[in-house]
């Protein structure tokens, strides 16, 4: 165990001396006030995700992935970028996104993004009044997560934009129709009508959070951060996204299935289970592994196939 000596040491070196430091500028003072107001956030925000976690959704592991990647090209750049120093125009305009942050932040309690929005303006501020403008060109990976993971329900906002770009209910009547394509191939009597699936005993609506598409997105993330952490070329990026999207969505299939013949067949608490957070944690390992086994059944055949064209 370590020493109370070793916890004051370790808390006066990381705490009580930036305070200390801090609170002798105009600027370090400004910057404490707008850390202040993340503080008062960060309850909400992590109850949330946390909230979303115990219901069987995965979303979290998405922005903790995000921030955590975020943090380690932080880090692994914080030598180049303590040499940045804010101009005092760069540095009054930062001031000036705190105060007015930290300023209506009392006034936006009321929900979840203007708290969200005023953080983001705040951190913005943190960053331009400390480094400069120029930081966020050269930190644009740690910018662009950062600015999506202040806001935690991505959920929502990859809905406004797929929506936004396809017909209406377009990938819940899809996966309707694929499913109840599958149950028939296994001896069931299902049809598709519009968002449901039928049967002669009761009926399923596939809606939007049974789509699959908070989980393809989660899934291509975890390919991009496995090209990020392994430094692969962008092509190959790209072909790690598109192969988790293709099987998460093909993977959503028999999900489907299994949560329409529970709910028509097995009774309310079965449907309860593989709707709820253990079916949706056993789905979500099951999806992880396939895609594993997916991409390393891929990346072995690629070196044969490379040494026949050659």
């Amino acid at each position: 165990m370590p020493s109370l000596q070793g916890i004051h040491q370790t808390t006066s070196k990381w705490i009580v001396r930036p305070l200390q430091v801090a609170l002798k500028t105009n600027h370090g003072r400004l910057v404490l006030l707008g850390l202040t107001a993340g503080l008062v956030y960060f309850p909400m925000w992590f109850e949330y995700l946390f909230s979303r976690a115990f219901r069987g959704k995965i979303g979290w592991f998405l922005v903790i992935s995000m921030l955590f990647l975020a943090g380690l090209e932080i880090w692994s750049k914080r030598k180049s970028s303590s040499n940045n120093i804010a101009s005092e125009e760069d540095r009054l305009l930062g001031h000036m996104l705190i105060i007015s942050g930290v300023g209506l932040f009392p006034f936006c309690r009321f929900a979840l993004w203007p708290q969200a929005v005023l953080w983001l303006l705040i951190l913005t501020g943190i960053a331009m009044s400390t480094w400069g403008l120029g930081i966020f060109s050269r930190f644009l990976t740690p910018t662009f997560f950062i600015g999506l993971t202040v806001y935690p329900r991505i959920g929502l906002i990859s809905r406004f934009a797929w929506e936004l770009i396809t017909p209406p209910q377009f990938l819940e009547k899809t996966m309707a129709w694929g499913s109840a394509l599958a149950m028939r191939l296994v001896g069931f009597s299902a049809a598709q009508e519009g968002v449901f699936i039928t049967f002669p005993e009761g009926a399923v609506e596939v809606g939007w959070g049974c789509n699959g598409l908070d989980m393809a997105i989660t899934i291509a993330a975890a390919g991009l951060f496995m090209g990020l952490l392994y430094k692969q070329k962008r092509s190959q990026m790209v072909w790690l996204i598109a192969v988790a999207v293709a099987v998460t969505l093909l993977a959503n299939i028999p999900r489907l299935m299994i949560v329409t013949v529970a709910h028509v067949y097995w009774g309310e608490g079965w449907f309860k289970f593989w709707h709820g957070f253990w079916g949706g944690q056993i789905f979500s390992g099951i999806l992880f592994t396939i895609y594993y086994y997916v991409v390393e059944a891929l990346t072995s055949q690629k070196p044969i196939e490379e040494k026949a064209a050659k």
